[in-house]
């Protein structure tokens, strides 16, 4: 079990010399078999509490911490911090910060090996974990060559292997597929009947139905309101709002997110549409598709049922080709690594003018397509096209502006205002002040971007992309990390961005968010096309 009691953890700014409170006076008790969830803004002291859960708080994390921390019964303060691996086991908000091997496999064997198991109960620890969490086929795989929602189900699947009696998830499911979401939460239910204590950091909550024992909001380092389990889901959509949380209902599978009118925007233009699999000549994007029953609506691409393909869904907004034009197209798109295909033959376009969501699962090769789009990355056969004309690579990185996955790549400057600077161009419109008071960060200008919470560090990339004023923006998971607040803002930033003319691509398995802003989705999938609706109407 876990017992916390007046908890306060402070550290002085290497900026600016003053004193941080991150964690004041929390009180925390959890018993065995229960899970316990904490929500709250982006900053607001969830991860600090983690680590001082673990110890890397004050010992990895220079502070002062007062109180107590206890876990089965033992004094955290007393523990060795190579030591607290047999109490509790972590999945960090960036997983590829806490691995250290080369294979799944490897990785999944590291904690056993380093406290001497014997090798018959590393292989069967690390085989029911794999399992539990769907990665079995990934054992022999180069944790190099995974997909961010791979790694972040590797990383659950370490900790599962620990065998210790704690599980502590910094948003486990910050950047994972509907499906694999779903197998975090068997994992979690399985867990908990096995007695495990459960401590779960997130954002995206309705996952944690039926699940949550107790639910803790944070505001300020303080912990300012409690729940139990049944209670906190059973809220109202308006107090849920006041409170700053996202939904409390899941949003439902991919082809659900547009148009259906379960969350996000209410306004004509995006829940009066139809949806559905629009003919190439309709000039709404959409290639490769045929009709195949008359006023079913069934569409497929007949002719491959191998490889990668994408199911195009578009929000029919009475907005006609010629004032949103394909800014951005590919045909006949492939790309593998060596002799194994990601994806095949794929044709998309991407209009001026609107916001296209690609979903899929995990690994399906989502982040490798717009790696391609942007240029990083040649494809293996096919072309890209810019407003109509063969675009080179060199010519899609002039044009393209691009948020990635992970964030920590692509931060260069040693303050958030400098940042800005790299790649900014007067045709944004808007000064880097301006910018960053927009993405909530106005205060923080000198602070470096490392020291920033990771929702943070999400609102500051795209922030930067934004300053680029290029006609072409494409996002990998734009919020992961990210509080309802700030959903609110992102949806609002890149539906001003694609107002004033630009392709804006969105690579999203947040369907809360594609349903608020998404204009059209594509779902790339692994066996070829799936049927799309059309013609319903909301």
């Amino acid at each position: 079990m876990i017992d916390v009691a007046s908890l306060s953890f402070s550290y002085v700014s290497e900026l600016t010399g003053d004193r941080v409170e991150a964690l004041k006076d929390v009180d925390l008790s959890a018993d065995a078999g229960s899970l316990t969830l904490v929500c709250g803004a982006s900053g607001c002291g969830k991860s600090t509490l983690m680590k001082a859960l673990t110890g890397l708080v004050p010992q990895m994390t220079p502070g002062e911490l007062d109180g107590v921390v206890r876990i089965n019964g033992r004094n955290l303060a007393d523990v060795a911090l190579t030591d607290v691996g047999h109490l509790c086991s972590s999945v960090f908000q960036n997983p590829r910060t806490q691995f250290f091997c080369d294979t799944v496999a490897e990785e999944l064997a590291f904690c056993g090996e380093n406290y001497g198991r014997e090798r018959a109960t590393l292989r069967q620890q690390s085989e029911r974990a794999a399992k539990l969490m769907g990665i079995s086929h990934l054992l022999e795989r180069k944790l190099a060559t995974l997909s961010g929602g791979q790694l972040q189900k590797v990383a659950l699947a370490c900790a599962l292997a620990s065998g210790a009696p704690v599980l502590l998830a910094d948003e486990p499911t910050s950047n994972l597929d509907p499906a694999a979401i779903s197998e975090v939460r068997e994992a979690l239910k399985v867990l908990k009947e096995q007695g495990l204590t459960i401590v779960v950091v997130e954002h995206r909550l309705h996952f944690l139905r039926d699940l949550a024992d107790q639910v803790l909001l944070m505001e300020g380092g303080r912990v300012t309101r409690r729940w139990s389990g049944a209670e906190f889901f059973s809220m109202g959509q308006a107090q849920r709002r006041s409170l700053g949380l996202r939904t409390l209902v899941d949003p439902g599978p991919p082809e659900t997110w547009v148009g259906q009118g379960q969350v996000g925007r209410q306004e004509n233009q995006v829940g009066q549409g139809q949806v559905g699999c629009q003919e190439k000549q309709a000039g709404q994007g959409q290639v490769g598709c045929q009709e195949n029953q008359a006023g079913q609506g069934q569409a497929g691409r007949q002719e491959k049922q191998t490889g990668r393909w994408a199911n195009q869904v578009g929000r029919q907004e009475n907005r006609e080709a010629a004032a949103n034009p394909v800014r951005l197209s590919c045909r006949g798109l492939s790309f593998a690594y060596g002799a194994s295909p990601v994806f095949e033959g794929l044709d998309a376009d991407f209009p001026a003018g609107q916001i296209t969501c690609i979903a899929g699962a995990n690994g399906v090769g989502k982040t490798t397509l717009v790696r391609v789009l942007c240029g990083l990355a040649a494809p293996s056969s096919g072309s890209i096209s810019m407003d109509g004309v063969p675009a080179s690579r060199k010519t899609r990185r002039s044009a393209c502006a691009l948020v990635m996955q992970d964030t920590g790549r692509q931060l260069f400057s040693d303050t958030l205002a400098g940042e800005l600077t790299i790649g900014a161009s007067h045709a944004s419109g808007q000064s880097g002040e301006q910018l960053l008071a927009d993405f909530d960060l106005a205060n923080l200008g000198e602070r470096h971007p490392l020291s920033l919470s990771g929702g943070q560090k999400q609102r500051l990339v795209i922030a930067a992309a934004r300053a680029t004023g290029r006609p072409i923006v494409i996002l990998d998971e734009p919020t992961s990390g990210v509080d309802a607040r700030h959903l609110d803002s992102i949806t609002a930033t890149l539906r001003r961005i694609a107002d004033e003319g630009a392709a804006v691509v969105v690579v999203t398995h947040d369907g809360e968010f594609a349903a608020a802003c998404a204009d059209r989705l594509i779902t790339l999938t692994a066996t070829g096309i799936n049927c799309a609706r059309e013609g319903d109407q909301q």
